[in-house]
């Protein structure tokens, strides 16, 4: 069983990684055809409704984590029933938020001249461009349940698979649409076609790989179940929301106090940061179904144990990836679009902290949703995101942009990173706490040592250009890995993590810890 989690761990992790390097290449080109063919306005515009959007899938984001959390120990048993029933039921649930979405996001249209200040100069309609937004947003919900037997299956690669081939040949389009027509209402279209064939794809790859999900005849769950359930998705709904105004709200802050041209100069690097989250999302998220597989036995110390591991990883990814980007962001934009379009460097700093403290949650987060602790620190994200919102507002005339970007940080430090670690340890585990607290603060030590190295020393690297770019970019990555390593080669979790390593390259049995 160990051994098939690292083999489903690993497959869907590679795929993930090979997968989202294919898609930010295109969309990278993409990208850089709508800079060069379309205004300014339109990347504020893009960025902001997509913010807005981001606010409005709350909604979805209780269900899903509840239903797979559930699917977890049928799918241990092979219990085909059990797994239909919940499909099922999913369907239904997921038909509801789609039209909660749509209606939500119609009901915000009279109020789209409140958040969009200054109108920008754009031929279209902006309440045009919002429903095509709004309709790209909520399509996927009506498909969705389907994929959730193949996440929960440890199969999420077949999903990434038909995801990458979708976008790929949707950017193509959209690159020849730019260049021939110049026309953004098109640039849309393709993207809800592109949408709705990846989602109709995926669903009918499920019904063949699970041919039972598709029979009619079904047993309904029981009423004391669904109360469970649904008591979950609330305290999830809770819980997920704070989050998805703490970093929903920036753009739309920024667009009401600064101006939605600012908005499009940041959404340039939102977009990368995104973009480099959706890669590390990918391949973290091919563990959420071996973790929920793994928090299905009793072995406490064990999962400890894994869990220490992947707080470790998820420390080198996100560490090497914020360190990266932070030391080479400005540089790189400057090649790409020119100097105008370049933020100060205390709005990197924001942005990349963000970036970090996001990744070392992740395995916290993780683990609380597969373990079933929906109910436990429900409302801490939502006192993070008002204290963001009070934060933004209080800071964003003095500071301006980085104002709103650090007040996010603030707010995720001061309330939220702390709770689920504290949570899992104490309830779990049965471990102290100070364990994590200890590693968590090391880890930012190293990462701030670190970030005072490589300053210094591409500062005395003289070339510019992509020379300089390409010679900088080998020198912070080998420099941040070297150290990294050496502050954490001594840790029981880097065995642990050597030996996972090892099995995969080699194929040999792990060792216990």
């Amino acid at each position: 069983m160990e051994n098939s989690r690292v083999r489903n761990t690993t497959i869907n992790s590679m795929v993930a990684l090979f997968s989202k390097v294919i898609v930010f290449i295109m969309q990278f080109i993409c990208r850089t055809f709508f800079i060069k063919t379309l205004s300014t306005e339109y990347l504020g515009v893009n960025g902001l409704f997509t913010n807005i959007l981001t606010m409005l899938s709350f909604a979805e984001l209780g269900i899903g984590s509840a239903i797979i959390f559930k699917l977890y120990k049928p799918i241990a048993n092979n219990d085909k029933e059990k797994i239909k029933t919940y499909i099922k039921f999913y369907q239904k649930a997921y038909i509801y938020i789609g039209i909660i979405i749509l209606g939500l996001g119609i009901l915000l249209i009279p109020f789209l001249k409140y958040i969009v200040t200054d109108v920008p100069s754009i031929k279209e309609s902006i309440i045009f461009i919002y429903v095509l937004f709004l309709v790209n947003s909520s399509i996927s919900y009506f498909f969705t349940y389907k994929k959730s037997i193949i996440i929960g299956f440890q199969k999420e690669y077949v999903t990434t698979i038909i995801n990458t081939v979708v976008v790929v040949i949707q950017n193509i389009i959209q690159i020849i649409i730019l260049l021939v027509t110049q026309n953004f209402i098109l640039y849309l279209l393709i993207q809800i076609i592109a949408t709705l064939l990846d989602n109709v794809i995926s669903s009918i790859k499920a019904n063949k790989m699970y041919p039972y999900i598709k029979e009619k005849e079904y047993t309904k769950i029981s009423k004391i179940e669904e109360h469970k359930i649904f008591k979950d998705v609330k305290a999830l709904v809770l819980y997920k929301l704070g989050f998805t105004i703490s970093s929903g709200t920036d753009n739309i802050i920024i667009s009401a106090f600064i101006g939605v041209d600012q908005v499009g100069l940041l959404s340039n690097y939102t977009t990368i940061i995104n973009a480099i989250k959706g890669f590390t999302n990918s391949f973290f998220n091919g563990f959420t179904a071996s973790i929920g597989n793994l928090n299905t036995i009793n072995d406490n110390k064990k999962k400890e144990s894994i869990f220490y591991q992947v707080f470790l990883l998820s420390f080198y990814v996100y560490g090497v990836i914020s360190m990266c980007l932070l030391v080479l962001v400005n540089p790189f934009i400057e090649i790409w679009l020119g100097q105008e379009y370049m933020l100060s460097k205390g709005i990197c700093i924001a942005l990349m902290l963000d970036l970090f403290l996001d990744g070392l949650r992740f395995t916290s987060a993780t683990f609380r949703n597969t373990m079933g602790l929906f109910q436990k620190g429900k409302f801490v994200p939502l006192i993070s995101s008002i204290t963001n919102i009070i934060l933004s507002l209080v800071l964003v005339k003095p500071l301006g942009i980085f104002g709103v970007l650090i007040a996010t940080v603030i707010s995720k430090s001061l309330v939220a990173l702390w709770y689920d670690p504290l949570m899992i340890h104490r309830l779990k585990f049965n471990t102290p706490f100070i364990k994590y607290i200890i590693t968590h603060f090391y880890f930012v030590v190293i990462a701030i040592i670190d970030f005072f190295v490589c300053e210094e020393l591409i500062s005395l690297i003289p070339i510019q250009g992509i020379g300089g770019f390409l010679l900088k970019s080998i020198l912070v990555l080998s420099i941040t890995i070297l150290i990294f390593i050496l502050a954490t080669f001594k840790m029981k979790a880097f065995k642990g993590l050597l030996d996972k390593i090892k099995y995969i390259i080699g194929g040999k049995n792990e060792s216990k810890s």
